[in-house]
């Protein structure tokens, strides 16, 4: 195995402060080196430190209380549990981490292919080499494995950068944290359990958990604010003075007549104007697309600049040589993923549960839980670039409900036997006869009903404002009143808000530097009932047989469960729901024999 050979905290440490003192240049951050990893290799770094401090406690306790009077009555003679718990828990995730961190070492990616034999298929069958043992292979086929480089440094040539400038949607980084340490969860438990008279049982807790150092991605590429030295502009106050110009701009008006509003803003100025001079041998002014470096720099990217695009506005400028490598983004790698460990979570969960044992011919279970849980973030972290958080620099910026937070949450079910027929409640002695139409008979339902899971809004179109492959929600600046759901018919489709003009004036894009409201709205709640009918026949040969015939329903109210609406700022479908996540109802029939 590989790794590399920068810590994630020097390489930011030295990126935020290039921002502030604006430096840029080829080779203004150190690059990343990738080298052999691992006890097998005498003298190598490991992947990432042994963590030999998960101490794992657990103590739990339950007490039956019993007394006299008022604690009598209350607590019951035995009849009731008080229980608590409290343990800390730790993930095991070597193998996440290395299931992706094997594919970008860089050293052993290297393949070797030898081709042979004859295009005509006849030929190729008649003359071609056979493989006549399983352990050789024929020397006109054998290859040559591919000569290992190492120390090898990706994405540099001759000591330039240019991951980011090539192509920024693939020469990207995944990488582990050489600190990384073993996530841990803090998991209590309180809970009181009272028998009730009538066979019922009585169960209230409280659940909590507390996830912390978990296992996430850090882009330690994202943009910085870079700041002009010339001036002190900072980079995202540059940018979000264009975004404000254009933005405003007249309908009317051209793309090129909003840009000749631009002013000559100082940070593209000092910026562009050498890097245009060094690569092309001229001024800003004489492309015949603006007047100033600025309109220049916004010609080639106004829609990046409009949407708050800011990683692919930095990329396409540095692309074409407007303005030097790591101004913002990275130059080696636009996206530098670290495994760390800023991930947390908190969940709180109020769980009641009522019970009634089957007596009487009857018995039934009802479930309610209030909860909620928080975290930065959500994904499945050990995917390529599907766990990142929103900002290595503020862990926190993100945080919120989770993608699976789920507020209320009720089930219940049952089974009643109809109290008709020999044997039961009414008509104890009636004759077979009677019974064979009249008795017998049992009903059961389950139903399950949940508020809806969070989601974001998007901007009106793509925007990666901090890091390249990080897309970034739309910004909720209205009251929320605004997002007021009344599912309804519209010549267009089912809208689901009350009035989807407001609740898309409630919405906007974001500045650059600027995250989104991540899981800001509640889609859809859910519930369904399924019930069941059962007729039990006692065989006339022996009363020792039985057949039973039912039927059961799922979906039994065939109600749709409506999808998440369209959520994409300024789209013709917004607020329409796409789809639903119920299927219609559903009958099965089926028949059993007892004997």
């Amino acid at each position: 195995m590989a790794t590399q050979s920068t810590d994630y905290r020097d390489l930011l440490a030295k990126r935020l402060a290039n921002a502030d003192a604006g430096i840029s240049g080829n080779s203004a951050e150190p690059f990343l080196v990738y080298d052999l990893a691992g006890k097998s290799n005498p003298g190598a770094p490991d992947l990432y430190k042994t963590d030999k401090n998960n101490f794992a406690p657990r103590v739990g306790f339950a007490y039956s209380p019993t007394g006299k009077g008022l604690l009598g009555w209350l607590f019951g003679e035995r009849k009731t549990s008080i229980r608590g718990s409290y343990d800390m828990t730790y993930d095991r995730v070597s193998g996440a981490v290395l299931f992706v961190q094997n594919q970008f070492d860089y050293l052993f990616q290297n393949s070797a292919s030898k081709n042979f034999g004859n295009t005509n298929a006849y030929l190729a069958l008649l003359n071609d080499p056979r493989f006549t043992s399983i352990n050789s292979v024929p020397s006109a086929v054998n290859t040559v494995a591919p000569v290992v480089t190492r120390p090898f440094t990706p994405f540099v040539q001759g000591g330039v950068p240019f991951g980011t400038e090539t192509d920024a949607g693939s020469n990207s980084n995944y990488t582990i944290d050489r600190n990384f340490k073993t996530p841990f969860s803090h998991l209590f438990s309180f809970g009181i359990q009272r028998e009730l008279p009538g066979n019922h049982l009585l169960d209230v807790s409280y659940v909590g958990r507390l996830g912390r150092d978990l296992f996430v991605q850090s882009d330690v590429g994202q943009v910085t604010n870079f700041r002009d030295k010339a001036s002190g502009q900072r980079l995202f106050d540059a940018f979000n003075q264009v975004q404000t110009i254009l933005n405003a701009c007249p309908v009317t008006l051209s793309a090129a007549q909003c840009r000749a509003t631009l002013p000559a803003i100082p940070f593209f100025e000092n910026q562009v104007a050498p890097n245009v001079l060094a690569n092309y041998g001229a001024q800003c002014n004489q492309f015949g697309l603006g007047s100033n470096c600025t309109q220049l720099a916004v010609s080639q990217s106004s829609t990046f600049f409009q949407r708050g695009d800011t990683s692919d506005t930095i990329q396409n400028l540095l692309a074409i040589g407007f303005i030097a490598p790591n101004v913002g983004l990275s130059a080696q790698f636009p996206t530098n993923a670290y495994v760390t460990n800023q991930g947390n979570s908190d969940y709180h969960g109020l769980l009641v549960s009522l019970q009634k044992r089957f007596s009487h011919g009857f018995e039934y279970e009802l479930n309610y839980t209030f909860s909620k849980s928080l975290d930065n973030q959500s994904s499945i972290a050990n995917t390529v670039f599907g766990g990142l958080i929103c900002d290595v620099t503020n862990p926190d910026l993100c945080r919120g409900p989770s993608a699976f937070d789920i507020r209320h949450l009720f089930n219940a079910n049952f089974i009643a036997n109809i109290p008709f027929g020999r044997g039961r409640e009414f008509g104890r002695n009636m004759n077979r006869f009677v019974d064979a139409f009249l008795g017998g008979w049992t009903v059961s339902g389950i139903m399950s009903a949940r508020s809806g899971l969070p989601v974001s809004f998007a901007p009106s179109a793509g925007s990666f404002p901090i890091g390249y492959q990080l897309a970034s929600p739309a910004i909720v600046t209205g009251d929320p009143s605004a997002f007021k759901i009344d599912i309804h018919d519209t010549p267009t489709g089912i809208q689901f808000f009350a009035d989807p003009a407001a609740a898309q004036a409630a919405i906007r894009d974001p500045h650059h530097g600027e995250l989104g409201s991540r899981n800001a709205f509640r889609g859809p709640g859910f519930w369904t009932l399924d019930m069941g009918l059962a007729k039990r026949f006692t065989a006339p040969w022996a009363e020792t047989h039985h057949f039973t015939i039912r039927a059961d329903a799922f979906n039994v109210t065939n109600t749709p469960q409506f999808g998440v609406p369209t959520l994409t700022r300024l789209s013709s479908n917004f607020g329409i729901i796409g789809g639903t996540t119920s299927t219609s109802r559903v009958i099965q029939f089926g028949a059993r024999y007892d004997f």
